[in-house]
């Protein structure tokens, strides 16, 4: 997002300038304007391609007489760009930057003109190389001898030659995906001449790689002389015993036989020991390495590290040879590798090549368990350095704090010298194990100890916590069944108390209203009977007195019927209305579906249900004589909405009889249902069968849930 924007406001700065005149017209006024840090300029060339386009790239290098510039593109315009050396165009672009303080050239508009004679490179030697500012950008020649080859391992496709030309190293950058492995080793040691663009700095991650050539094909690589066919055709470094640090800047490999003594730095480096009992360090090309004590041969370029003569870069093959007497490890404290005899630090340079033996606990194993690297073995309060590289099977079974014997070559590490580098200084003092019977175990680790014994209190201290938790919430799940078990108890007395209590008012009731009230009744009929017909409205109005106190016996027998019910203690509302029925529906077909749980209701609210059900069923048997009723209860949009349908003979609803007639049923459910802001609703007629749906308000669960804690 940030370098898009930079590139917007570049254009802007771009079309802004289009007027003025203030256009870069040359290619050294471009290179100045990049080497300042400049943005935002505008150019205006007429140029030459001095190199084919890079593959995959949007970037070309082309020159005019004043010098030779990298010029970017829009990814747009790549078909319009120039695809052959020697292409004539005219460019049209602005300078933007291109991130890390960097700036590039970003060409909007490329024309093709015509085409000319390629340009011809310019014969240059290293120094020149590193020497000349003015080579920045420009197509060269430079002769030399390839010292080592390899493939770029973080940016593809890209290799890398190094290039031994008149002592300097030169770093030649190849871009082609052609290049083989193998056509890279087959160049090691050939003399060739190079054509490739003058770099100043590396666009990746290398940021101190400075001046390189840059080659944008294999064919830019000219073999000269062919290295050896056969590579170990080579003359031998013994010849040359201990020669100054300027002797072994050759360019040409070296040769050299003898045993190997070590092996280490994970497989990559050999020490040799020649038929005259010279020690040479081999560093290989690739790490595969021979086994302790094998006779080789192996060819490299000549290094020194002022100790030894080494060999970079190296093969190795094996050589018929005289048998290997292996050297006795000669035991010694660990002090002796790092002090002199009276104590002062130093590092015993003079142990390089010898067998020695030495013993100490294992403080650490080389990583990933695999046995190949370095163990770090502490002895005398020092900590030993032991590679494993050439035998990692001698780790096998063992484990950090065993005592071990240990026998090997002593090595130091240190760097090759190099003409422009540091004096070369012993980075490390280590033991170079031969055999896997050079690691002899002596004693593995205590169980006990104290690590273990701290995992030890750990683990009583996690079940002593866990043991806790439990009985903490043992102890809560008590309480909390107590509690359950508590409630369960009351409700079950305050329900028998309940029953009692309702069971009790029932007899007295019956004992004392329900004989009153039959005695008022028939006082009445008695009062019909001796009327006669003497008075009419007398008589109509004793017949309407009889059919209210019978409503009214009919109204008690209910009453007691609902105090003798259990119909209040059901678990569900379907066994609730069968109670509550009772024998009113004993010969006719009932199907209930009440889809409500008898926890949502009150017992007042529970009560209000069935004495509603129960009247509407008793007036389908009653009046319409139905043989089916079938009751339906839902919640609906927050109520509770239930309906009682028969297969009776219906009525008219509008001149069904009310009470002036003596018929109080439809009318007290009217009022029951107004005190619970409920309401009614009738659909029948006469012959049809009747369906009576009741709706009403009910609390939500959390409601009634308060209700009852409180």
């Amino acid at each position: 997002m940030k370098a898009s924007l930079c590139l917007l406001l570049a254009i802007l700065c771009h079309v802004g300038l289009a007027g003025t005149g203030d256009v870069l017209r040359c290619v050294a006024d471009i290179n100045a304007a990049v080497d300042r840090g400049a943005t935002g300029l505008c150019y205006d060339v007429t140029v030459q391609l001095v190199a084919p386009l890079y593959p995959h790239r949007v970037s070309f290098y082309a020159a005019d007489s004043t010098g030779t510039a990298m010029f970017g593109m829009d990814p747009s315009i790549r078909a319009d760009c120039p695809q052959t050396a020697g292409d004539i165009v005219h460019i049209k672009g602005i300078t933007v930057p291109t991130g890390e303080g960097k700036v590039g050239l970003h060409s909007r508009q490329i024309v093709f003109l015509s085409h000319t004679k390629p340009p011809e490179p310019q014969q240059i030697t290293s120094r020149e190389l590193y020497r000349d500012a003015k080579l920045k950008n420009r197509l060269v020649t430079l002769n030399g001898t390839v010292h080592d080859a390899f493939r770029d391992e973080i940016d593809y496709p890209w290799s890398y030659l190094i290039l031994n030309s008149d002592g300097l190293m030169v770093y030649v950058a190849i871009f082609s995906e052609e290049v083989s492995p193998d056509e890279l080793d087959r160049l090691v040691g050939a003399k060739i001449t190079v054509k490739g663009i003058v770099i100043d700095h590396y666009y990746g991650s290398r940021v101190t790689l400075k001046r390189y050539l840059s080659v944008q094909h294999i064919s830019g690589i000219t073999v000269q002389s062919a290295p050896r066919a056969d590579p170990f055709n080579a003359p031998e470094i013994d010849k040359e015993l201990f020669p100054a640090p300027i002797a072994t800047q050759v360019t040409e490999r070296r040769r050299t036989t003898g045993h190997v003594i070590a092996v280490w730095d994970g497989g990559s480096r050999l020490l040799l020991k020649s038929g005259t009992g010279d020690l040479i360090r081999i560093d290989l090309k690739s790490p595969k390495p021979p086994h302790y004590g094998a006779h080789i041969e192996a060819v490299g370029f000549p290094e020194t590290d002022f100790y030894l003569n080494n060999l970079a870069g190296a093969i190795w093959r094996f050589a018929p040879g005289e048998p290997f007497l292996a050297e006795d490890a000669v035991p010694l404290p660990a002090a002796r590798f790092f002090t002199d005899d009276k104590g002062r630090a130093i590092k015993k340079a003079s142990l390089y090549g010898h067998a020695v033996r030495l013993r100490g606990t294992v403080r650490a194993l080389p990583p990933g368990g695999t046995g190949e690297g370095r163990m770090y073995l502490e002895s005398d309060s020092f900590l030993i350095p032991v590679d494993v590289s050439g035998c990692p099977e001698a780790l096998d079974g063992i484990t950090i704090g065993c005592t071990l014997d240990v026998a090997g070559t002593c090595v130091i590490e240190t760097d090759n010298w190099r003409s422009t580098s540091v004096f070369p200084q012993i980075k490390e003092i280590l033991v170079a194990v031969r055999t896997a019977a050079d690691v002899q175990l002596v004693a593995r680790p205590p169980w006990w100890t104290p690590g273990r014994l701290f995992a030890l209190i750990g683990a009583l201290l996690a079940v002593i916590s866990g043991i806790f938790v439990w009985n903490m919430a043992l102890r809560r799940r008590a309480e909390f069944r107590g509690k359950e078990l508590a409630a369960e108890q009351l409700a079950h007395v305050s329900s028998e108390l309940k029953v009692y209590e309702r069971t009790r008012l029932a007899v007295e009731l019956h004992d004392s209203l329900s004989q009153t009230l039959t005695g008022v009744s028939m006082g009445i009929d008695s009062a019909l009977d001796i009327a006669g017909d003497a008075n009419a409205d007398l008589r109509r109005q004793l017949q309407l007195t009889s059919k209210t106190m019978e409503a009214c016996r009919t109204e008690l027998r209910n009453c007691l019927w609902d105090l003798r019910s259990q119909a209040l203690e059901a678990e569900d509302m379907e066994q609730a209305i069968r109670l509550a029925l009772g024998q009113i529906l004993a010969t006719t077909g009932l199907a209930i579906r009440f889809n409500v749980p008898r926890s949502r209701f009150s017992d007042k609210t529970t009560h209000a249900i069935l004495h509603i059900i129960r009247e509407l069923a008793a007036n389908a048997v009653r009046h319409g004589h139905a043989t089916s009723i079938r009751i339906a209860g839902s919640i609906e949009g927050g109520k509770l909405k239930f309906s009682v349908q028969d297969n009776g003979c219906g009525f008219d609803p509008e001149s069904a009889p009310g009470i002036d007639k003596g018929h109080f049923g439809l009318q007290g459910i009217r009022e029951r249902l107004e005190l619970m802001d409920g309401e009614m609703m009738i659909d029948s007629r006469p012959g049809l069968g009747t369906k009576v749906t009741a709706t009403l308000n009910i609390p939500s669960e959390k409601s009634l849930e308060d209700a009852c804690n409180g």
